[in-house]
């Protein structure tokens, strides 16, 4: 058994390091092609993609309830439509601030005045914005697939976020082409309840 220890060890790690590299591949690659598809897309199109939450995730959501978005930056999936029309359904919308233990907190924002440049100069609220227990979050992605496997940016910071709220719903959302046949996962990696991209909801 004394001798059995470290070959385990050493099989587990280099599992590890292949897995790690490949999700580095895969953020790459569905980078490039996320920047391709909204690169190519007209501005009426962008403008009408996600400008409602399609019927299956609206009925979710209920007024007072607090919902952490995110701000949507480059070609990632826009939020803007959204948020606001939450915002006028009596929705409380809370961002990600990072903290400097390396963690999300969520804060409440009642408009965009209120956010500031942040981590990697993502817009963030401000510390003056109260602290809230989202009771849905909607995260950002780079990849997924049809088992509801996210792959984020790798900074883990939304997962550590879903393992902090189990019970919470998990929400992403994505743009059609960002899917991939399969998204390599850890045992601590918890999927998605729900993906929404401009074509279809996943369940």
């Amino acid at each position: 058994n004394d001798q059995d220890g470290p070959v385990t060890f050493s099989k587990k790690a280099c599992f590890l390091s292949i897995l790690k590299e490949n999700k580095k591949k895969l953020r790459k690659e569905y980078r490039r092609r996320r920047d391709a598809f909204v690169g190519q897309l007209d501005v009426a199109s962008r403008n009408l993609s996600f400008r409602r939450p399609p019927s299956p995730l609206t009925r979710l959501f209920e007024p007072g309830q607090t919902v952490a978005f995110y701000r949507s930056v480059g070609s990632e999936a826009p939020t803007e439509r959204l948020i606001e029309y939450l915002t006028e359904t009596g929705v409380n919308i809370a961002f990600p601030r990072v903290t400097d233990n390396g963690v999300l907190e969520f804060r409440l924002v009642t408009g965009p005045e209120l956010l500031e440049s942040g981590f990697r100069d993502i817009p963030e609220p401000g510390d003056t914005c109260p602290l809230a227990d989202p009771d849905m979050i909607i995260a950002p992605l780079v990849a997924f697939d049809r088992s509801l496997r996210r792959l984020g940016q790798g900074g883990g910071y939304y997962d550590r976020s879903f393992a902090q709220y189990p019970e919470v719903p998990r929400i992403g959302l994505a743009w059609s082409v960002q899917e991939a046949a399969e998204i390599p996962s850890e045992p601590h990696d918890l999927p998605l309840h729900m993906i929404v991209t401009e074509c279809e909801i996943i369940e």
